[in-house]
C-alpha cells in the first residue's frame, strides 16, 4: 500500500526551492475528423517512409539524453523524497517544473475567467481531502430460521476496503457470479437479479471455456492490473443501482496488505457516474459464502442469486483534512489563426508514493522520467521558430498515484475547452524496454499475419509499444508515420482506455482520442530501487521523440 509523507501546504520548503531554482537558473469527440487509415497493422516495422516537416526533424535532433538525465535526477533525489502527495518534495518538484517551463520562455495557461489583474501563474489548485488513519470492517450475517452465521472479516488480511471518507451501510447480499454482461457471446450473470440498493459480491476472471479467452474479452473482464480487473465489473454493477460490490480474488494469489496510514480524495463531489465503493475479498469471504444456505462446495459452484437472510455491514471511517496540490499547466499557441483555438495536449504526473515505511521510493522511472521528456518537449516547441498550426498544452499532474486526482480535477475544472482538444498524449514510465523474448511472445501471441518478417528484421534497441485510443484509428496513420520518420519498430496497442492505468483514463472517458506511452514493467516498479541508475536513458530519449512527432502531426493536421 502506498503511505505518505504528512500533508504540508502548498508552497515548497524554502531549502529545497532554493534548489531547484539554483538548478534551473544553471542551465466529448475531438472536433476534427480524420478519415481512418487503410489497415494499419498492428506491428510496424522499422521501415521507411514520408520524411518529417524539416521544423520538427530538426526539434527531434535536439533532443539529447544528457538533458533529460539531469531533469531525471533532480526529480528523483534524495531532498525531494520520493515526491508523495502533499509533501514538501513534490511541491518543490511542481515549483521545478514550473521554473524550467518558464526559463524556456512557455507561458502560462490561464483560467477561462483569470481573477481580475491576477498575474499569470502555471498552477492550477487541486483541492483535496486526506483522510487519515482509516478503519472499517466488513461483517457478514446470515438468519436462517433459528440459527445465525455471522462473521467479521480483518481489513489488510481478509478484505481490502474502499478509500472513502465515511460509509456505513447494512443491506442484503446478492450473488452475481462472475458479474459480467457480454452481449457477444450472450452472457448475462445479472439476468433478473435483483442488485438495487444490495451489496452484489461476484468472482475475478472469466467463466471457463474457448470464447473467454478471446483477447477482446480478457481485456475487458481480466485485465492486468487490480484496477483493471474490477473496474469493468464496478461499471455493471453501479449501472444497475448497487449499492457496493465485494471482489472475491480466487484467481490471483490473495497477499496481506497493512491498511495505509492516510489516503487522499477529491474534495468536491465527483459528478453523476462516481464509482461505487469495492471491497476486494480473501478466499476467506468465498468460503463463508459458499457455506451460506444453501451450502455449496465451492462459491464458483453457486448460481447467481440473492442469499437469503444475509446481509453485509460495510463501515469505514477516517479523520478529515482539507489539503490542496497543485497541476501546471502551460500553452504553446498554434501558428494558424484559423487552428490555434484547438489544442494537443501532452502530460505526465509528477507525484510518486514518497515515504513508505521508512524508506524512500525515488520514482525515477515512475514518473521523472515522462516528465523529464515533457519539459525537454515544451522547450523544443518554445524554440523552434516555426510551431505546429494547433495550439500545444502541457500539464504536469498531481495526484496520479492516489487515482488520477489532478487530471480528473482538470477535467472537471478545464483551462482549456475539453470538446476543443483533438488528442492527449500520456508520458507515464518511458525508462525500462521490452526484452526480446518479451518482444517474441508479444508478437507470437498476437493474431498478426505480420509476425514471422517482423520478427526477423527486428532491432530490440529500436522498439517501442504504444497505446492507442481503438475508437479513433486516424491516430494509428500518425504512428505509423512518427515512427517510420524515427525509424522505430512500434507495437500498436490498441485499447478503450476507460479503465487504464495513468492520466489518460479521464480522458478516455471524455472520447478525447489518446495515446499511451510507456515503456514496460520492471523489478523496481514501486520500490525503493526506482533510481535514475536503473533508467535506460536512450528508451526516454526514443519516447520524447516519437511522442514529440506525434503531437506535431496531430497539431499540423
Amino acid at each position: 500500500m502506498r503511505a505518505l509523507a504528512s500533508p504540508v501546504r502548498s508552497r515548497a520548503g524554502a531549502g529545497l526551492l532554493c534548489l531547484l531554482l539554483a538548478l534551473v537558473a544553471g542551465d466529448g469527440l475531438a472536433p476534427a475528423a480524420w478519415p481512418p487509415p487503410p489497415g494499419v497493422p498492428e506491428f510496424l516495422e522499422a521501415a521507411p517512409g514520408q520524411p518529417l516537416p524539416p521544423p520538427l526533424a530538426r526539434a527531434l535532433g535536439r533532443l539529447e539524453a544528457a538533458a533529460l538525465e539531469a531533469h531525471i535526477r533532480f526529480l528523483a533525489s534524495p531532498p525531494l523524497a520520493g515526491r508523495g502527495l502533499a509533501s514538501e518534495g513534490l511541491e518543490a518538484a511542481l515549483e521545478y517544473v514550473a521554473a524550467v517551463l518558464a526559463r524556456a520562455g512557455v507561458a502560462p495557461l490561464p483560467p477561462p475567467a483569470p481573477p481580475h489583474e491576477a498575474p499569470p501563474s502555471f498552477f492550477q489548485p487541486v483541492p483535496l481531502r486526506a483522510v487519515h488513519h482509516p478503519s472499517g470492517c466488513l461483517e457478514l450475517r446470515q438468519l436462517a430460521g433459528a440459527s445465525l452465521r455471522q462473521q467479521l472479516f480483518a481489513p489488510g488480511v481478509e478484505v481490502l476496503l474502499p478509500e472513502v471518507a465515511a460509509l456505513d451501510l447494512e443491506v442484503p447480499v446478492v450473488f452475481a457470479g462472475h458479474g459480467i454482461r457480454e452481449p457477444v457471446l450472450a452472457h448475462d450473470d445479472y439476468a433478473a437479479l435483483p442488485v438495487r440498493g444490495c451489496v452484489v459480491v461476484v468472482l475475478d476472471g472469466t467463466p471457463e471455456g474457448p470464447a473467454w479467452a478471446a483477447p477482446a474479452v480478457r481485456r475487458r473482464w481480466v485485465g492486468d492490473s487490480a484496477e483493471e480487473r474490477w473496474d469493468a465489473k464496478l461499471e455493471v454493477a453501479e449501472e444497475l443501482g448497487a449499492a457496493a460490490l465485494v471482489g472475491i480474488e480466487l484467481e490471483q494469489a490473495w497477499e496481506e496488505e497493512t491498511p495505509p496510514s492516510h489516503f487522499f480524495l477529491p474534495a468536491d463531489e465527483l459528478p453523476a457516474g462516481r464509482p461505487i465503493p469495492l471491497v476486494t475479498a480473501s478466499p476467506a469471504v468465498a468460503a463463508f459464502l459458499a457455506a451460506a444456505e444453501p451450502p455449496v462446495p465451492s462459491l464458483a459452484d453457486r448460481a447467481p442469486g440473492p442469499l437469503p437472510g444475509m446481509t453485509a455491514r460495510l463501515v469505514a471511517v477516517g479523520v478529515e483534512e482539507r489539503v490542496t496540490s497543485r497541476n501546471v499547466l502551460a500553452v504553446i499557441p498554434g501558428s494558424s489563426e484559423a487552428l490555434r483555438g484547438e489544442a494537443v495536449m501532452i502530460g505526465a504526473h509528477v507525484d510518486h508514493l514518497g515515504r513508505v515505511g521508512g524508506s524512500v521510493y525515488p520514482g525515477a522511472d515512475d514518473n521523472a522520467s515522462g516528465v523529464a521528456a515533457l519539459l525537454e518537449i515544451a522547450r523544443l516547441l518554445a524554440e523552434s521558430p516555426v510551431k505546429p498550426r494547433r495550439s500545444i498544452l502541457l500539464a504536469a499532474w498531481t495526484g496520479e498515484e492516489e487515482g488520477k486526482l489532478g487530471s480528473d480535477f482538470y477535467l472537471r475544472h478545464p483551462r482549456w475547452p475539453v470538446e476543443k482538444t483533438v488528442a492527449y498524449l500520456n508520458l507515464d514510465m518511458i525508462g525500462h524496454r521490452f526484452s526480446p523474448e518479451e518482444i517474441r511472445a508479444l508478437v507470437t501471441a498476437s493474431t498478426c499475419q505480420c509476425a514471422d518478417r517482423f520478427l526477423s528484421h527486428l532491432d530490440a534497441a529500436r522498439f517501442l509499444e504504444t497505446g492507442v485510443a481503438r475508437w479513433a484509428p486516424h491516430l494509428d496513420a500518425v504512428l505509423q508515420r512518427a515512427a517510420r520518420g524515427l525509424g522505430l519498430a512500434l507495437h500498436l496497442d490498441r485499447v478503450d482506455g476507460r479503465h487504464g492505468g495513468s492520466d489518460y483514463r479521464g480522458f478516455a472517458r471524455a472520447r478525447v482520442p489518446f495515446l499511451r506511452f510507456f515503456g514496460n514493467f520492471f523489478p523496481g516498479y514501486h520500490e525503493p530501487t526506482d533510481t535514475p541508475q536503473g533508467v535506460d536513458l536512450e528508451a526516454v530519449r526514443q519516447q520524447a521523440q516519437l511522442c514529440l512527432a506525434s503531437a506535431w502531426l496531430l497539431a499540423d493536421e
